[in-house]
């Protein structure tokens, strides 16, 4: 049976470390895997009207899409169930589940055959500002605490702390030491393929 693995967390409470960690001990032991990301469409929709990437530009284009003036709840969910059930793999990685919609699009695949999990990485936010200060990534480490706090409060980000407390795996990720959300993560691995009986 194919499954799916959610990730919902808040911006860089380190849902990539998580999806690469995951896909490397997937790899490891045969499985065919894909990496999925809400925002992937988001960017993919800029670059169709030529505008640029960014936190700022895609929480703008998803609440675009799911405005009622737009195509309503679940237009991004939607599209990425298309992409997924359009894959023959073992394991799909789908990292950004931050809508009510991608929480429900995700639990319905169960009806198709196909097994979901989600797992929540929670952060604090002082935690998660002082990895965006270090993390230089198109110059988001010049983000005033102000601004991040702003962003916290997108509408794109509010559903996350509800999602999450319904997730079946929680990984607290507060650490500064990597090593330790590593030797977490691998204790999830090895538990939810024991729990599917993969």
């Amino acid at each position: 049976m194919k499954l799916v693995i959610g990730l919902v967390g808040a911006p860089l409470a380190g849902k990539e470390t998580c999806a690469n960690m995951l896909e490397k001990l997937l790899l490891e032991d045969g499985y065919s895997v894909s990496r999925h990301t809400f925002s992937e469409i988001l960017r993919e929709t800029l670059d169709l009207w030529g505008l640029p990437h960014g936190r700022d530009n895609e929480q703008k284009m998803a609440m675009l899409m799911n405005a009622e003036i737009g195509f309503g709840d679940g237009t991004l969910s939607r599209a990425m169930r298309h992409r997924l059930m359009t894959e023959d793999v073992d394991v799909t990685i789908l990292d950004g589940v931050r809508w009510l919609g991608d929480e429900k699009m995700l639990r319905g695949l169960n009806d198709e055959g196909i097994k979901s999990i989600l797992i929540y990485i929670p952060a604090d936010a002082k935690v998660r500002y002082d990895r965006l200060l270090t993390r230089k990534r198109s110059g988001e480490h010049t983000t005033t605490r102000e601004d991040f706090m702003r962003q916290e409060q997108v509408r794109t980000e509010l559903d996350i702390p509800d999602i999450g407390s319904r997730a079946e795996i929680v990984i607290e990720n507060n650490y500064n030491d990597i090593e330790h959300f590593h030797r977490d993560i691998n204790r999830v691995y090895e538990s939810l393929f024991d729990q599917t009986g993969r």
